[in-house]
């Protein structure tokens, strides 16, 4: 094999137009912050998780794992057809919040989506995906400052890394991540996490406008 020769122009070459992407590979999700009118007042739509799956009775909004071939507002209604029941020709998708960049290597992307409370009721959602759909009026947020606890993420010292080949060795001041985790209580429903962290945003643009 000829070695390359390297000069300046194999870089020009290789990054003036280079795109820029991710060096770990994202993995993409999206969720469906459903919105529908209960009573004459907007609510979002929030479902309790089954005790089968992971992350089993957490509140969340329907979402999921990006598939190939669909864009992420197609993910979000299939997850939310799939989940709650809901047609997706019955949801009218509104538009989208800011996204959220994981410490899994994931980013998710919420929209926002409409449904009538009459579709809603007569859903069907799946039983082994979901154990409750509830309402919460979205004034209840916009009224209701959230809890805010700190959490730490470090890194895990495993044996058989090689600290030796680093200054400092298991001494090394790796990166520890704050994170403040948000906690709404509403009739006995813990809402915290990323579900949590949506609704805020959601809430702090709305009220930008």
């Amino acid at each position: 094999m000829t070695e390359r020769k390297l000069d300046i122009r194999a870089f020009s070459n290789t990054f003036k137009d280079h795109k820029a992407e991710p060096i770990f590979k994202l993995r993409r999700f999206a969720v469906l912050a459903l919105i529908t009118e209960k009573n004459g007042e907007l609510c979002f739509v929030l479902n309790k998780r089954a005790l089968g799956v992971r992350q089993p009775g957490d509140i969340c909004f329907p979402g999921g794992h990006h598939e190939g071939g669909e864009r992420l507002e197609q993910t979000a209604l299939r997850e939310t057809e799939e989940e709650l029941g809901i047609p997706q020709s019955e949801i009218s998708i509104l538009g989208k919040s800011d996204y959220m960049l994981t410490i899994y290597q994931g980013v998710i992307q919420p929209f926002l989506g409409y449904v009538c409370y009459d579709v809603l009721r007569s859903s069907c959602p799946n039983p082994q995906e979901v154990a409750q759909i509830f309402t919460v009026p979205i004034s209840f947020f916009m009224e209701t400052p959230p809890e805010i606890h700190d959490m730490i993420w470090e890194s895990v010292k495993l044996d058989t890394f090689p600290y030796h080949r680093i200054e400092g060795g298991q001494n090394y001041p790796f990166s520890k991540h704050h994170i403040p985790e948000l906690f709404y209580e509403y009739k006995g429903h813990t809402i915290w996490g990323f579900t949590a962290q949506v609704i805020q945003n959601i809430i702090s643009l709305l009220s930008e406008t």
